[in-house]
C-alpha cells in the first residue's frame, strides 16, 4: 500500500460509560485516534437480469484499507465525512501489513 493513496481521514471512537450525579449510567463514544485510509470500491453482485441483490444496501456499507493498528477492533464507531459508522469487520491483510475495514452506516 502506497502512502500517497491514503487520502481519507477516519476518526475512531470507543465506548465509555459515564455516570451522572443522579446515578444514571450512559454510554458515550470518545475519540481514540485518527488515521488515514483509502476507500475501496465495492463490486455489485448482479444476476442474469442485471439486477443487483445488494443494490438497496450498498450505500450504507463502506470498505476502507488502513495500516495495521492494534487499537482497531470490531464494534468501534468511526466518523467519516460527517457520518457515523459502526465497524463491522476487521480483515487483516498479511502481504502488506494492512487492514480491510467494513463499516456500516448508523441511522440517526
Amino acid at each position: 500500500m502506497r502512502a500517497g493513496l491514503l487520502r481519507e481521514l477516519l476518526v475512531f471512537k470507543s465506548p465509555v460509560e459515564t455516570q451522572s450525579p443522579t446515578g444514571a449510567v450512559k454510554k458515550e463514544y470518545k475519540e481514540m485516534f485518527q488515521c488515514r485510509a483509502v476507500r475501496k470500491k465495492m463490486s455489485l453482485i448482479a444476476d442474469r437480469d442485471g439486477v443487483s441483490a445488494m443494490e438497496q444496501f450498498i450505500g450504507h456499507t463502506l470498505v476502507f484499507q488502513v495500516r495495521n493498528y492494534p487499537a482497531i477492533k470490531e464494534n468501534l464507531h468511526v466518523t467519516y465525512n460527517g457520518n457515523e459508522y459502526n465497524l463491522k469487520m476487521v480483515n487483516p491483510q498479511i502481504n502488506d501489513n494492512s487492514l480491510l475495514l467494513t463499516l456500516e452506516k448508523i441511522d440517526t
